[in-house]
């Protein structure tokens, strides 16, 4: 049995998802085991979610690629690629980590790598932004969410915003928004 070019790639990107998927869950699960010597915040949970959300989302969304791509090439395998691992490195970011692991305070490590993760999350609309238009073959006027994700991440980078109901608010104003994707997502696979 040979595999379809799509079935190539979707493998790949699958694999790199669950990646991603792994470091959350394995993030989450060292927490919940530490419990009671782990302070957690609020942000930093949303963020959590923001994520994984994310992730679950890209795996619904790169199955409908089989319909949009007609020809596979390297270029576009790589072009695809790069959304699974930004989503990928923003999941391994946000435990702390190497020199940081035996940290407890996730309130105090989000507002102090909060700019870092802003870098790499601003890559989620403005890839997603390119392959809507590339590969997806959207106009331009329809990418009004991925304006305004890319704009709010450029607003908290660039005024250095670290009030906590802010971050707080834009983590959940997401949630909510990726609620409203699930209710009215009609694609079955």
């Amino acid at each position: 049995m040979s595999l379809e070019p799509f079935e190539y790639v979707v493998i790949l990107t699958s694999l790199i998802l669950g990646l991603g998927i792994t470091q959350i869950l394995t993030g989450a699960a060292d927490i919940f085991s530490n419990l009671k010597n782990v302070n957690i915040g609020y942000a930093h949970s949303l963020l959590i979610i923001v994520v994984f959300n994310l992730h679950i989302q890209e795996w619904w969304e790169s199955y409908q690629m089989a319909n949009k791509v007609e020809e596979w090439t390297m270029p576009m395998v790589l072009f695809v690629l790069v959304y699974p691992v930004s989503l990928f490195t923003l999941a391994r970011m946000i435990f702390p980590t190497g020199l940081r692991e035996s940290e407890t305070d996730l309130d105090a490590y989000y507002y102090d790598q909060w700019p870092w993760f802003f870098v790499v999350f601003l890559l989620v609309p403005v890839i997603s932004f390119l392959q809507n238009i590339i590969i997806g073959g959207y106009g331009y006027e329809t990418q009004i969410l991925q304006y305004l994700l890319a704009t709010v991440i450029i607003i908290f980078l660039a005024f250095r915003v670290s009030n906590k109901w802010a971050h707080i608010s834009f983590l959940v104003l997401q949630i909510i928004l990726w609620i409203f994707w699930l209710a009215f997502e009609e694609r079955v696979l």
